[in-house]
């Protein structure tokens, strides 16, 4: 499952994120995104964690200020394993709203 995390300085790494987070999720991978922002990074965080966990603590750290930021998580809708756990519909599904 996959987390991204905004509201980052620029100095910020993989590592740190990982270490930081290991308390709350089982993190697998850590990848910083800085195209064309080296001063706000984000992070898309690949986690070994049930999605009622991954809600919880998202939630739970939400709003959090890490040296004068404020920290955004968000949990991106289009997983296979998010979407399959948790609703009856296929991915690709479309429905049309009259």
């Amino acid at each position: 499952m996959q987390v991204i995390l905004s509201g980052l300085h620029g100095d910020a790494c993989e590592v740190s994120i990982a270490e930081d987070l290991a308390v709350y999720f089982h993190v697998r991978n850590v990848s910083m995104i800085r195209q064309g922002m080296d001063d706000n990074p984000w992070a898309l965080i690949e986690v070994a964690d049930s999605y009622e966990r991954v809600w919880n603590v998202c939630n739970q750290l939400r709003g959090v200020f890490h040296r004068g930021k404020k920290l955004h998580l968000y949990i991106p809708l289009h997983q296979e394993d998010v979407f399959h756990e948790f609703h009856e519909l296929e991915a690709h599904h479309r429905i049309n709203f009259r």
